[in-house]
């Protein structure tokens, strides 16, 4: 049995959600709310010691990591193939996906932490936000937390994290100069990666990607949306936007 403990169709657990309804899978869905910090309850820090999603558990083997998830479905459920065959455009996808975790992601991520998750944590009493920041267990995590519930990001940060997304979006552009896909002839794992960075550029920074500023990033944007697993995995759970509306947009 396959097991899925998931956010929001969005970042890294819309990876896992994309690759799962592009392979067909069957799966049970575990919703988490981040911002109700499900994830750093008992329960779960049990499944995960780090408190993040997504998490995939498969006949009771526990697997982290989204990249690492989508090529262990990928290796174990071999029969809808989301690798390349020939080996330079597997280690293209590999690349790719690798630039994702480490340099765009992180970009973006921290404008999202600075539109979105600042709007929770600045809504914490004092003491509420001590105990909150108690149990999460990456340093990192809690300083982020305690970041955006103060002054958040500088804003020469947040500018160089803007630019670091524009790195991004070129070297795209480029990639997609030579081929219709990320790792060249066939749809991939590195197109599943990248969707939901790309999506997120969109909705924060249309003045990085638009149809004329990166013609190429937003005609392989489309495709992608276009694919019947894209919908089906952005149709799952969604609460961001009640969430928003609590707080007022």
């Amino acid at each position: 049995m396959l097991e899925l403990y998931h956010a929001e169709p969005a970042a890294n657990s819309m990876k896992c959600l994309h690759c799962l309804k592009e392979k067909g899978l069957d799966f049970v869905s575990h919703y988490v709310d981040l911002l109700r910090f499900e994830q750093h309850s008992p329960e779960f820090v049990r499944i995960n010691p780090n408190g993040q999603v997504p998490v995939l558990i498969h006949d009771g083997a526990i697997i982290t990591e989204s990249t690492v998830i989508n090529e262990y479905l990928d290796e174990v459920f071999p029969a809808v193939s989301l690798r390349p065959e020939n080996p330079v455009e597997r280690a293209r996808m590999r690349i790719f996906s690798k630039f994702v975790d480490e340099y765009f992601c992180p970009a973006l991520s921290m404008w999202g932490w600075h539109i979105l998750v600042r709007r929770v944590a600045e809504r914490l009493a004092g003491n509420e936000l001590e105990e909150i920041l108690g149990r999460i267990p990456l340093k990192e995590q809690r300083d982020k937390w305690a970041t955006v519930a103060g002054e958040s990001f500088t804003p020469a940060q947040l500018e160089d994290s803007k630019r670091k997304v524009s790195v991004s979006i070129d070297r795209l552009e480029t990639i997609l100069e030579q081929s219709p896909w990320i790792a060249g002839s066939v749809y991939s794992l590195a197109d599943i990666n990248a969707y939901p960075m790309v999506s997120g550029v969109r909705r924060i920074f249309p003045d990085i990607l638009s149809e004329h500023l990166a013609p190429r990033a937003w005609t392989w944007l489309t495709r992608v949306e276009a694919r019947p697993a894209t919908q089906a995995a952005l149709a799952m759970p969604n609460k961001v936007p009640e969430l928003l509306r609590t707080f007022g947009d």
